[in-house]
């Protein structure tokens, strides 16, 4: 491993800036710079203003790590393996399994591709603890973004078609609901901590794996700065308008799937929507609809993916 050495400007060449290092390996900035402090995974040069600077052999390194994390191997466990292994010239080229490049750190692949694909196989296996060391493996590699734009969502999508046609498809949505409500509750919580300024109540409608999408969106609304209250059931206009007044909230967020039309919550929130009070946006598959209905409030149909949507609340909210 190159040492973290200051190396002068005269003597740069040959050696790559991060998001160079990023870009040829899929993996992105963060997770590599905590390679870097907590494991000891990599030791960049700097430069004297201290930005990191990689070798090629730095860049072999990275890639051999992401095979090794790839195969199941824990993070804290591939030093290890790392030392017990013979040098790279010794591994014959011939003999590794070609694999596609990542499109750069935090690009999630199309459904083809391996984000979605690895994480609908894991589902596939009925394994949740597969599931969660497949998805963490993800997320470390590819950024929690690259992972959640659009794989993720993609295999949401396939694996409600494929439930709507057998009973193995019945139960591996069922299964890949229940891990992503815990995982995604897990991390909201964490994640609110860090949060500041007004809360905002987010009433998710549906139960079960409709909640998946209320959640990504309230996770992504966190990562952005934005702090959220999450409501499961469906308030009466009065409870509602006495959280807002306690909380001072600026504003509610109401989260629905397609399905909100057949739900005995409708009423309660068409009465909400009647009801004056703080701007309402609106967001999921419902939230077209629900803009259609008689309002007492200004209201706003956010973009359909969650990451895009919590993008425009934190624009909205924070004028």
């Amino acid at each position: 491993m190159a040492s973290t050495t200051h190396i002068e400007p005269q003597d740069q060449e040959g050696l790559y800036p991060i998001r160079h290092v990023c870009a040829e390996t899929g993996i992105n900035d963060v997770t590599l710079r905590a390679w870097e402090r907590r494991y000891g995974l990599i030791r960049p040069m700097r430069t004297p203003k201290g930005h990191r600077l990689y070798s090629s052999g730095d860049i072999a390194r990275i890639k051999r790590i992401l095979e090794l994390l790839d195969q199941g191997i824990p993070v804290s466990q591939v030093h290890r393996v790392l030392n017990d292994e013979p040098p790279p010239a010794a591994r014959a080229e011939s003999s590794e399994t070609p694999r596609r490049r990542s499109p750069g750190p935090g690009v999630a692949p199309h459904t083809t591709d391996p984000i979605a694909e690895t994480l609908h196989q894991a589902v596939a296996g009925l394994d949740v603890g597969e599931l969660d060391r497949c998805y963490s493996r993800l997320v470390m590699r590819h950024g929690w973004n690259g992972v959640h734009e659009s794989a993720f969502l993609e295999v949401y999508r396939r694996l409600r078609e494929e439930s709507r046609h057998s009973a193995e498809g019945e139960v591996r949505l069922a299964i890949f609901a229940a891990w992503a409500t815990a995982a995604f509750a897990d991390q909201l919580r964490a994640a609110l901590r860090a949060c500041e300024g007004p809360t905002y109540p987010c009433l998710v409608l549906g139960g079960g794996h409709q909640q998946v999408g209320g959640l990504l969106l309230q996770l992504a609304c966190a990562r952005q700065g934005l702090k959220t209250l999450p409501l499961f059931d469906a308030t009466s206009p009065e409870g509602l308008e006495t959280l807002v007044q306690r909380l001072h909230a600026p504003a509610v967020i109401i989260h629905g799937s397609s399905q909100l039309k057949r739900s005995p919550e409708l009423p309660r929130i068409e009465s909400i929507l009647k009801q004056a009070g703080p701007p309402c946006f609106l967001a999921g598959s419902a939230a077209l609809e629900l803009s259609q209905m008689a309002h007492g409030r200004e209201v706003e149909v956010l973009p359909g993916p969650p990451l895009e949507a919590a993008q425009r609340l934190a624009r909205q909210l924070a004028t």
